[in-house]
C-alpha cells in the first residue's frame, strides 16, 4: 500500500489518508477514525451549531481565551436580557401604559425626550472618553455593564415610587444606557480584534452577534415567564437582585478570561516592576491575571508620566536655553524622545519619526528615571542595555512589541535641526 497524502481539516478535524492499496491502481480515501470523531459524527446537531455560531477554522482562527470569554459573555448577555425585560415592563408602567389618565401624546413626548437624552449622552461620552476605551478596554467593558445595571435598577426601584417624575428619571437612566452603548460597543470591537487571529474580524464579530441574538431570544421568553410569576414588588426586587448579581459576576469572569498581549500602562507597569526587581519577564497570562479590571492599578508610579507633550510645557518650566540644551544633550542624538521632569508630571517629548516601539522605550526610560533621578545622564547606556534585554524577553514570552495601548498625545517635535 502506498500513502500519497494525509489531510486534516484544522488541527482538530478529521484526518484522512489518500492511499493506493496493493491490489488496486486507483487512489482510495481512508478516514482515520478516532473516538472524538465518532462522537462528533453521532451528534450532527453539535457540528451544525458549531458552523452556525463559531468562526470558520475554530479553534485555530481565534485566540486561546476565546472559548472561556464567550461562555461567560453568553451568560452575562442572558442575565442582561432578563433584566431588560423586567425594566421594559417597569418603563411602560412608568409612562402610563394602561392608565386612563395618560394619553398617547404625553407618553410619546416622554419617550422622545428619553431617547433624545440618550443621543446627547452618546455624543458627549464618545468625545470625553473615546480614546480611553482602547487603552483600558477591559475596565470599560466592566464599567459599561455596571452602569447598565445601575440604570435598570433606577427604572425598577425608583420609577414606580415617583411616577410624577417619570420623564426626568427615564432621561437620567437612558443617559447612563447611552454611555453603556458607546463603551460596550467600542470595547467589544477591541476585544473582537484581539480574538481574530487571522484578520477574520468580520467573521468573529458576526458569529458573536449570532450567539448574542440567540441568547437574547431565549432570555426574552424566560423574562416573560418570570413576569407572569411576579405578583408583588418584593418578588420583582428579589428576582432583579439575583439576576443582576449573576450578571455582574459573569461579566467579571468574562473580562478576567481575556488575555491581551499588547501593553497598556497597567500591564506595562506590572511587567516592568517584575523585570526591574528580578530581571525576569512575566508572561501575558501572568500579567493579565494580576491586572486590575475594576478601579485603580496594580502598580503605580510616583509621578504621572505623560507621553507626547507639547515642548511649551518644558520651556515654561525651565525657560533658560542652556538648561533646555543640557536636557537634550542627555540623550543619544539617535533617540526619538526626550524626558524631562516638571512640577506636575514627567513629560516625554516625542520626535516626528517616533514609532510605536519608540514610545514603549520612552516609557521604559521614564520609569527608570523615576527609580533614580540620576540614571538618565550617568547610567544612560546601562538603561539602554536593560531595554534591549527587556525587549528580547518580551518577544520570547509572546508580547506584541510593535504595538502599544499607551495613551499618547499628538505633539511631535524636532530637536536635531
Amino acid at each position: 500500500m502506498k500513502i500519497h497524502f494525509r489531510e486534516q481539516y484544522g488541527t482538530k478535524g478529521e484526518e484522512i489518508l489518500y492511499v493506493t492499496p496493493a491490489d488496486q491502481s486507483n487512489i482510495v480515501r481512508v478516514p482515520l477514525r478516532g473516538d472524538k470523531l465518532v462522537i462528533q459524527e453521532k451528534f450532527l446537531l453539535f457540528r451544525l451549531l458549531q458552523k452556525i455560531f463559531l468562526p470558520k477554522g475554530y479553534p485555530d482562527s481565534v485566540s486561546e481565551d476565546y472559548a472561556a470569554y464567550q461562555v461567560w459573555d453568553t451568560a452575562q448577555a442572558f442575565c442582561s436580557t432578563i433584566c431588560g425585560t423586567l425594566c421594559t415592563h417597569a418603563i411602560l408602567k412608568g409612562i402610563g401604559v394602561g392608565s386612563e389618565n395618560i394619553n398617547a401624546y404625553s407618553a410619546t413626548v416622554t419617550w422622545i425626550l428619553k431617547e433624545g437624552s440618550g443621543h446627547v449622552g452618546r455624543i458627549f461620552f464618545a468625545w470625553w472618553q473615546g480614546s480611553q476605551l482602547d487603552v483600558d478596554s477591559k475596565k470599560w467593558r466592566l464599567r459599561a455593564d455596571f452602569l447598565n445595571d445601575l440604570a435598570m435598577g433606577i427604572e425598577i426601584y425608583v420609577l414606580p415610587k415617583y411616577p410624577h417624575l417619570s420623564t426626568q428619571i427615564l432621561c437620567g437612566s437612558t443617559l447612563l444606557k447611552a454611555i453603556v452603548g458607546v463603551a460596550g460597543g467600542a470595547t467589544r470591537a477591541a476585544l473582537t480584534q484581539h480574538h481574530a487571529l487571522r484578520g477574520n474580524l468580520a467573521d468573529v464579530a458576526s458569529k458573536d452577534s449570532s450567539q448574542e441574538t440567540c441568547v437574547n431570544l431565549v432570555a426574552s421568553f424566560v423574562g416573560l415567564y418570570l413576569l407572569s410569576l411576579i405578583k408583588s414588588q418584593t418578588v420583582l426586587y428579589t428576582i432583579f437582585y439575583v439576576v443582576v448579581s449573576l450578571h455582574l459576576y459573569a461579566n467579571l469572569k468574562a473580562v478576567r478570561a481575556v488575555c491581551l498581549r499588547t501593553f497598556n500602562e497597567s500591564r506595562y507597569l506590572i511587567a516592568l516592576e517584575e523585570f526591574f526587581r528580578s530581571s525576569r519577564m512575566l508572561s501575558p497570562q501572568q500579567v493579565n491575571a494580576m491586572e486590575r479590571v475594576t478601579i485603580g492599578q496594580t502598580v503605580s508610579v510616583s509621578l504621572n508620566v505623560k507621553l507626547g507633550l507639547s515642548v511649551k510645557n518644558l520651556i515654561d518650566e525651565y525657560k533658560s536655553s542652556s538648561v533646555i540644551d543640557n536636557i537634550v544633550s542627555s540623550f543619544d542624538p539617535h533617540e526619538h524622545f526626550i524626558i524631562a521632569e516638571t512640577k506636575k508630571c514627567l513629560g516625554v517629548y516625542l520626535h516626528f519619526d517616533t514609532r510605536p516601539q519608540d514610545v514603549l522605550k520612552a516609557y521604559f526610560f521614564a520609569v527608570s528615571y523615576l527609580q533614580d533621578r540620576n540614571q538618565i545622564k550617568e547610567k544612560y547606556w546601562d538603561i539602554q542595555t536593560k531595554w534591549q534585554e527587556f525587549l528580547t524577553l518580551a518577544q520570547q514570552e509572546g508580547w506584541m512589541i510593535h504595538h502599544h495601548l499607551l495613551l499618547v498625545d499628538e505633539f511631535r517635535l524636532d530637536w536635531k535641526v
